[in-house]
């Protein structure tokens, strides 16, 4: 078989594998891989096992779902997949699990041994740069991947203590890249390792460890982090904040069912709360039941049998001080059960929502978007925060799509242009949130490395005109003293975004009546007409600019 067409295959599966459908997908994976019995060479098997392990170095949040995933290709290849270019120490060819075990192993060593040493390169945003970062994001997942397969039983702890003791050899330069390695691989496998068997040998990488902290030759932020270490283990392996991993669509139900339980009973308990205080505040005013108040009463009482006066709601416009309180002089009964300062509507006006509590809420309606492919969550979500919190429910779902993985922002996207089509924000705010958010796109690119072109579809999306672009960019707009500005990434993302959504005539009419000058987001060394057009071609966006084309 063609290895183009089994390969487009498995990968097409690896894309598809979630927690919910992990049954489903591993299956498929493992009918691919027993093709390999028609072969003498297992080359299916190995090319889906390397697959695999490069799928979770690189989607470290989906970690645990990769090594269940190998769990399972171990557990139930079919024994009829040989490799006859292997031979096992009884002379007979592996197969099976047991061959898929051995894949998988010479699959991790080999990178691990390659190793991922870098130099990051001075100039941001280059392609050296988005390259280097790459790699020592797959060297951190790769050694967090070896740490899952030691938990889950599939490598041996021998295995765990040559990497160590290679990570930890020299102690006097290390290199920050294999310090940040081993520290990791002691995060992940630190609290099923440290057991009295292996106490010596733990004693001893802490040894090395703590020797390292006073090596002032190392930078202050790899000193901190080794004594983060240090006390990881003293907290006995306990972390201060656990990675999210992703959930399946029954436990976001669950998950949602129980923030509606404790928001209901947050809601009774300070309903309660404020029964009390203003029952206080009444009897304060009013005195206590069955007695007049300090303040006194009006002096002319009416008798029990007194009829005359029924109905009549007036009062007398000249009171004494100390008689009838003013609350009952309002324009109906009920004010008299608020507060003085406090008016009705005052009264049903959405509370203030701390930070935590709104991230929360916007999480819990973008994961439902993803997965429901529901564009209508997201802005249920946002009445039920308030209008007073539109602002920081914006910036919560930026931050919260710009963490997750390209399908996914595509899929959130339609959820974030229902909010404009409602109408919740208006471009004031919206602009404001983008710009604020702006400043730290660069520092974020090191974790999410389309962060640029994420937050250009953002903008479009939410409906930021074109004319006010720049703005909603801050002092990225400004930053074009390097090769490729971050801006024209951003700007390039929002264009093709536009494009898509509302075609190209109508975004080209945008562009021309906004009088948009995509010159300013280049390099000012790279503004001539000829550089423009060549910047443009690239990024299939000349059909924008007829002037250059």
């Amino acid at each position: 078989m063609d290895e183009k067409v089994f390969r487009r295959r498995i990968i097409a599966l690896l894309n598809k594998l979630t927690p919910d459908n992990i049954n489903v997908v591993s299956d498929d994976l493992i009918a691919w891989g027993d093709k390999s019995a028609q072969e003498t060479d297992g080359r299916i098997l190995r090319t889906l096992i390397e697959l695999v392990v490069d799928k979770a170095v690189d989607e470290p949040k989906w970690i645990k779902a990769y090594t269940e995933l190998c769990l399972r290709i171990i557990s139930k290849t079919s024994d009829s997949v040989k490799d006859h270019n292997l031979r096992m120490v009884n002379g007979e060819y592996p197969s099976g699990g047991h061959l898929a075990r051995k894949y998988l192993l010479q699959k991790c060593q080999g990178d691990f041994e390659r190793g991922w040493k870098v130099t990051m390169p001075e100039a941001k945003q280059t392609d050296e740069f988005y390259e280097a970062v790459k790699i020592k994001r797959r060297g951190l997942g790769l050694v967090e991947f070896i740490g899952e397969l030691y938990i889950a039983d599939v490598l041996t702890v021998d295995i765990i203590k040559s990497c160590l003791r290679r990570l930890l050899s020299n102690i006097k330069t290390p290199e920050d890249e294999v310090l940040q390695s081993m520290m990791k691989l002691l995060a992940t496998v630190g609290k099923k390792m440290d057991v009295p068997a292996n106490k010596d040998e733990m004693d001893l990488y802490f040894s090395r460890i703590r020797s390292m902290t006073t090596n002032d030759s190392l930078d202050s932020r790899v000193r901190m982090l080794l004594m983060n270490s240090m006390e990881l283990r003293q907290r006995k392996w306990q972390g201060r904040d656990s990675q999210e991993a992703p959930q399946t669509i029954a436990q976001l139900h669950e998950e949602l069912e129980r923030q509606k339980i404790a928001l209901a009973n947050a809601k009774r308990l300070d309903a309660q709360s404020r029964w009390h205080k203003d029952s206080d505040s009444r009897r304060g005013r009013y005195g206590t039941v069955g007695r007049s108040s300090e303040s006194g009463r009006n002096s002319e009482i009416q008798s029990a049998g007194d009829l005359s006066r029924f109905g009549n709601l007036s009062r007398s416009k000249q009171q004494s001080a100390g008689t009838t309180p003013d609350a009952l002089s309002s324009r109906n009964m009920f004010d008299a059960l608020m507060d003085e300062d406090e008016s009705p509507e005052c009264a049903s006006t959405k509370e203030q929502l701390t930070s935590e509590e709104i991230r929360a809420k916007v999480k819990t309606a973008i994961d439902k978007c993803i997965s429901q492919q529901s564009d209508t969550q997201l802005v249920a979500a946002f009445k039920g925060i308030g209008e007073t919190n539109y602002r920081t429910a914006l910036s919560q779902t930026v931050d919260t799509i710009m963490d997750r993985r390209p399908d996914q922002v595509e899929q959130a996207l339609g959820a974030v242009s229902a909010l404009a089509k409602h109408n919740l924000l208006t471009e004031d705010a919206m602009t404001a949130v983008f710009a604020e958010y702006s400043d730290q796109l660069e520092d974020l690119v090191m974790d999410v490395p389309h962060a640029l072109k994420f937050f250009g579809m953002l903008m479009a999306a939410c409906g930021i005109p074109i004319a006010r672009v720049s703005e909603s960019l801050g002092k990225l707009a400004t930053k074009v003293d390097v090769l490729r500005p971050p801006a024209m990434s951003v700007v390039s993302a929002y264009l093709k975004h536009a494009i898509k959504t509302d075609g190209e005539a109508q975004t080209q009419k945008a562009v021309e009546d906004a009088g948009f000058d995509v010159a300013q987001y280049l390099c000012a060394d790279y503004r001539s007409d000829a550089d423009i057009k060549k910047t443009l071609a690239l990024q299939d966006l000349l059909c924008l600019f007829p002037k250059y084309a």
